[in-house]
């Protein structure tokens, strides 16, 4: 009897054994993804990991990035609901200088002005300007998203938007 009773737990050991260390594993594999920063590669490695103990043998890390990135893409768009007119750029640009390739006028007579940067801009304020092909002008930003288009050495500006 104590022979069947020590044989039958020694036989339990051996079994257990791998279920031990492979939860010692997942504990420490766990762990580390716990004590990553970034939240996109944090919740690829919990998904590395799920995929991994559920035996699935397709490959897990663009499966589980184009999930995180449509889940940081969800959050990130509802953090931004009703703030998108509020977008900031890292560097913004203040006042641009080009010069002007070709000069046309809209069915309501306001000018056209192609830039040899390949932008173009549409008068929006009412006015005169006078402007030629071949002159270098600046466009400038103004408040509350005006744009206003100049020439250095005069005062004057001509307020537009862009086109394309």
């Amino acid at each position: 009897m104590k022979l069947l009773f020590t044989t039958s737990t020694f036989a339990l050991l051996l079994l257990a054994s791998p279920m031990l260390q492979a939860q010692s594993s997942l504990a420490a594999q766990l762990e580390q993804c716990r004590t990553e920063q970034n939240a996109l590669k944090r919740l690829v490695c919990y998904d590395e990991i799920n995929l991994r103990t559920a035996g699935t043998t397709a490959s897990p890390a663009p499966q589980a990035a184009e999930r995180a990135r449509q889940a940081t893409t969800t959050a990130s768009a509802t953090d931004n609901f009703g703030k998108e007119h509020r977008q900031v750029a890292a560097d913004p640009v203040d006042q641009l200088y080009a010069t002007v390739t070709k000069l046309s006028l809209s069915p309501r007579k306001e000018m056209i002005i192609e830039l040899d940067n390949g932008q173009i801009w549409r008068q929006s304020g009412s006015g005169q300007f006078p402007l030629q092909s071949g002159e270098r002008i600046y466009i400038k930003r103004g408040m509350l998203g005006a744009f206003y288009l100049g020439k250095d050495g005069s005062n004057r500006t001509l307020k537009v938007v862009r086109s394309n």
